[in-house]
């Protein structure tokens, strides 16, 4: 199980009511549960640290990530 990343009161509230108002999901809870916020996949597999490092961030799977900031983030 991955950890969110520690962010502050305010930028964890403001990202907590982003993620449900945009893919109706806690960014948290889909982070502690293994799961994309944004597909709801599975993500478990990234392609490099900064890649998972990035999951702890956004939420967002590999293939997401890949979908957003394009093949070699």
């Amino acid at each position: 199980m991955a950890q969110p990343s520690v962010k502050s009161f305010k930028v964890n509230s403001f990202l907590e009511a982003f993620s449900q108002d945009a893919f109706g999901t806690s960014r948290a809870k889909s982070i502690e549960n293994d799961r994309c916020v944004k597909c709801g996949g599975e993500s478990i597999e990234f392609r490099n640290a900064i890649s998972l490092k990035e999951f702890t961030i956004s939420g967002f799977c590999q293939t997401c990530q890949d979908k957003i900031f394009g093949v070699g983030f």
